[in-house]
Order: C-alpha cells, then structure tokens, then sequence
C-alpha cells in the first residue's frame, strides 16, 4: 500500500520576534509506516449509508487520529470526520463517514482515497494518503444499490404496505407483505422479478426468494409476498438490524440492475415485528 506522508504546517505563538520555524515535526517514518486503512460497514449504518474507515496501528509507538477524510469516485464530494480517538499501537478504530449524493453517470473512475491526519506523543504532526483496502467490496455494493435505485426510480415508484394480513400456508403462519409499483409518466421501462428473503422472514418452504412479475408496461399493479418467520431466537429478533429490508431484483429498459434494498416503513416494520412475536410464541409486546 503506498502511503504518502505530509507534515501539517502549524502557527506559531506570540509575535513575530521569533525566528524558528513554526513548521511541526512529522510522526516518525516507523510509525506511519505501520499504519493500515480499510473500508468497512455495519448493519446499523447501511440504510443510512454511512461506512467506517478502520485505521489500525501496526507500529512501534501509540498515535491519535486527528481526523479521517474518504473520497471515492462513485459518490460526490468528501466523507469525513474531526472526531480524534487514541490508536495505541497494535489496535484499530473506525471512523464512521456519511457517503454523499452517488456518481451514476458513467463518469466514475479511479480509486478511492483516504487521509488520515495523525499525531504522536511527542507532538509530531503528519498526514498520511493511500488507497484503503475494502476488502469485502463494501464500496462496489454501494455504487450498485445507489446507482439501480436512481435507475429504477426514474420508470417506477416502488412501495411496501403499510399494513400485513396473515394467512396458514401448510400449517404455518404467514404474514402476507404487499409489494406495489407505479409507472413515473416518461420514465423507463421496469421490471420486478425477484424479492430476496430477509434474515428474519423468508418464503414458506424454505425458498430464498419469491419469484415476482411486476411490469410496469402494463401500468400499476402489486403482489402478495407470502412471508413466513425466517428465525425466532429472541436474542436475533431483539438485535435486528436488517431483518425488514426486502433485496429487490430488476431490469430497466431490459437490463438487469444490481440488487437494492426497500426498506420497511415503521408502521410495517412494527407489524412484521408483532407477527414475528406471534408465529414463534412469543409475548406480545402491546
């Protein structure tokens, strides 16, 4: 990983009598060098599109990260954060930065590039610029939902009900989630084909998907996802973080996007929880 280092100029105290340069040491070379960045993100910030760039300390001496700036071709402007926290050598922290507005006009090019400014115990000021690793592909999967997203809305408008009804399929209970799509004047043509199973609720039978066709050529329709309780351990029910975000499958004007996310609104998210609490036994919470 090149990592290219920048003393940070400071200012100097009082008046102009002093002569000495008012220019700050630099961290140690061996301690920049054992700097690493990586791109990451959780569960509870991908709605938000928020992702943490993880600096970890693999040198010799503690630092402090000052600040951490992100700048990747496939999203406006600059992620970044002034918030500082001590990285002690041999450990990692991570920064969460909101992405901006995502780049889907082809224009996109390049690689992602990170700042982090750092200093040491002894007051050397530097910062250090390279390509963060991302070694999940975390920054690809974002351009693919942001950009099919902007893709799709421009020919559909895509909603989840607000309300369920419950049905038995086979012995078991199922909450029926109402998938609708409306044609934008003008717009593209879009087609529904797939809709992922979430961590918490799935097809009955044990399917990962349900197979959908909503065409908006022939105008505005909707479609009963039949969704059973994928899992009702209380403990992953309680730490649910994506367990209502529906991964949605299409093609726009016949080619195929990658999969994006409808999130749940909180009317339907609270009615999914009260059937999930009810088809595993559970209390109800009202």
């Amino acid at each position: 990983m090149l990592v290219v280092a920048l003393a940070l100029a400071g200012c100097s105290a009082g008046g102009p009598a002093p002569e000495r340069s008012s220019t700050p040491t630099p961290v140690p070379s061996d301690l920049l060098a054992g700097v690493g960045v990586e791109v990451r993100q959780g569960r509870s910030t991908w709605a938000q599109r928020v992702v943490q760039v993880r600096v970890t300390n693999g040198g010799p001496g503690d630092l402090s990260v000052t600040g951490v700036r992100l700048t990747t071709p496939t999203v406006d402007g600059v992620a970044g954060t002034d918030k500082g926290r001590i990285l002690r050598a041999g450990v990692d922290r991570d920064f969460s930065v909101a992405l901006g507005d995502p780049v889907c006009d082809g224009a996109a090019g390049g690689a992602a590039r990170a700042e982090v400014d750092l200093t040491d115990d002894a007051g050397g000021r530097s910062t250090i610029v390279v390509e963060p690793t991302d070694p999940q592909g975390h920054l690809a999967r974002i351009h693919g939902e942001d950009c099919a997203g902007v893709a799709v809305a421009e020919g559909a408008t895509l909603t989840l009900a607000d309300a369920i009804t419950t049905t038995d399929v086979g012995g078991t209970l199922a909450a029926n989630v109402v998938l609708g799509v409306e044609p934008v004047a003008g717009g593209p043509r879009v087609e529904v084909t797939q809709v992922d199973r979430t961590v918490l609720f799935a097809p009955p039978g044990g399917a990962v998907s349900w197979p959908v066709t909503l065409d908006t050529a022939s105008g505005e329709g909707q479609v009963v996802l039949p969704a059973v309780a994928g899992r009702c351990d209380l403990h992953a029910v309680a730490d649910d973080k994506r367990g209502t975000f529906f991964g949605v499958h299409t093609r726009v004007d016949g080619v195929e996007q990658p999969v994006f996310y409808l999130a749940s609104s909180e009317a339907l998210r609270s009615a999914l929880f009260e059937f999930i609490r009810t088809a595993c036994g559970s209390p109800s919470s009202g």
